[in-house]
């Protein structure tokens, strides 16, 4: 019952050095922060691509810049247990990571998304909130 839990330091890469943190979503093991500047960057495991860095991989405890097309500014962000969901300042979401459950909304013969895709079913979406292997987006239209 007394075990500690590590704590293991990061500290922002150069490049990133003195944006202000906006947000900042937990998976199970990996970590995605948003700047004020609705940038995404990531840390921690990337066995399911939930890391948004184009491969999968063991991870690590470096924080890297999340792969989005350029000129897209984020406003809000979700994590589930290996899988990661961005909303843009237009509506659109973004997931990436784990599909094993079907829980990024695309096709089940994806089980794996390695870099953030766009779900092309969401619109005009506000807030994303995410569990263990499932999510849920809040739009603008209650009803449709």
């Amino acid at each position: 019952m007394n075990q500690k839990c590590p704590i293991f330091p990061v500290g922002a890469p150069n490049d990133a050095d003195g944006t202000a943190v906006k947000a900042v979503a937990c998976g199970e093991q990996h970590t995605i922060f948003l700047t004020k500047d609705g940038k995404m960057w990531s840390v921690g495991s990337n066995v399911d691509g939930q890391l948004g860095r184009g491969k999968r991989s063991e991870g690590s405890f470096s924080i890297y810049p999340v792969s989005l097309t350029s000129g897209v500014g984020i406003v809000q962000i979700a994590a589930g247990r290996a899988h990661s969901l961005a909303v843009a300042d237009d509506g659109r979401v973004f997931a990436w990571g784990s599909n094993e459950h079907g829980q990024l909304g695309m096709e089940n013969t994806i089980t794996w998304q390695e870099m953030p895709k766009r779900i092309n079913q969401l619109n005009e979406v506000v807030q994303v909130a995410s569990g263990s292997d499932h999510c849920i987006a809040l739009t603008e239209v209650l009803f449709s």
